[in-house]
């Protein structure tokens, strides 16, 4: 009994101290550790609140705001209006120049010249440039038959006229726009004082008239300003107003023989020449009374020759071809 007992002590004795140097080490090991995390890291007393306030700052709303911000992003370059606005340009875009410039000049004031194509800003302008520069040119088509219809009813005992030229009047718009609004007011007219003249409700009575002038230039492209300049006169302002009316003639010789045969003569020192000028004429409602007017609701009188026809207002008169000619 006293043997039992006696190694049953001596067996606790030895598992105590077992557990003893276990623990000891264990101690020890975790001393040494403790040491190097000191001189590592800061210690950190509560190890339990610091892992619960980091999970707790993770999941809460507010952590966003503790996450620092991306880095600022650079715009793209196709997104045009966002680099603009971030990076003004140092050089005006192109569509702000022409945007200005459209500002400055609008299109409503702009008038190109459809012969050469320089840029006016007023019809004025353009008017006259077209008149001035591009006023006639060399007739290519149809020029015989102009010739037939100017030789035609000259006298066989007379001389027969030698034609240089026969140039083609380009009449701006402003002019025809004005020739033919005539020709609308006096068809108005025709209809309303109810004329039997059906040619004059129609067309207003067109005809195809002559109209001899003299000119001193050389009568190219561009239409002289000289003062004494008749061809180029007309074709550049117009017929003036006459107290009698304008008169034409039927054919190229009547016209002819309406200017002194001598002309040429008298005024060489100024190199005057004869020129013919093709009319279309809106007679309208022709009178033969010698003393009504265009107040009388008449367009046209004929003359006393029979064959001259006065036209009282000069928009009814518009010049389409210069015959230049001389008599053998």
């Amino acid at each position: 009994m006293p043997t039992i007992v006696g190694s049953f002590f001596s067996n606790l004795f030895l598992l105590f101290f077992h557990l003893g140097c276990f623990t000891f080490s264990s101690r020890r090991h975790q001393s040494t550790s403790s040491f190097l995390h000191k001189k590592r890291s800061p210690p950190n007393p509560n190890p339990k609140s610091t892992l619960f306030s980091y999970l707790k700052r993770l999941f809460s709303p507010s952590a966003a705001a503790h996450i620092p911000p991306p880095p600022a992003s650079i715009p793209s370059p196709s997104s045009s209006t966002r680099s603009l606005r971030l990076n003004p340009p140092l050089i005006a875009p192109l569509n702000t120049r022409r945007q200005h410039h459209t500002h400055a000049v609008a299109p409503a004031d702009i008038h190109p010249c459809t012969v050469c194509g320089e840029i006016f800003q007023t019809p004025a302008f353009l008017h006259h440039h077209q008149s001035s520069k591009h006023g006639v040119s060399d007739l290519a088509d149809g020029e015989n038959i102009i010739r037939i219809i100017f030789t035609t009813g000259w006298p066989e005992k007379a001389k027969p006229p030698a034609i240089h030229r026969i140039l083609k009047i380009h009449n701006t718009p402003r002019v025809l726009a004005r020739f033919e609004d005539h020709r609308d007011r006096v068809k108005s007219d025709a209809a309303a004082d109810g004329t039997k003249s059906s040619r004059c409700i129609a067309d207003g009575n067109e005809l195809l008239r002559f109209y001899c002038t003299t000119f001193i230039c050389s009568l190219d492209s561009a239409i002289c300003s000289q003062q004494f300049c008749g061809a180029c006169a007309i074709m550049r302002c117009g017929f003036s107003q006459k107290l009698g009316g304008i008169p034409t003639l039927p054919t190229g010789w009547k016209a002819h023989a309406a200017v002194p045969e001598d002309v040429e003569e008298e005024f060489s020192f100024m190199h005057v020449k004869r020129a013919m000028l093709v009319c279309r004429v809106i007679a309208g409602r022709v009178s033969t009374l010698s003393d009504v007017d265009e107040d009388h609701g008449f367009d046209s009188l004929v003359g006393p020759g029979d064959d001259d026809l006065l036209v009282f207002s000069p928009k009814a008169v518009l010049p389409c071809f210069v015959i230049v000619y001389t008599l053998n």
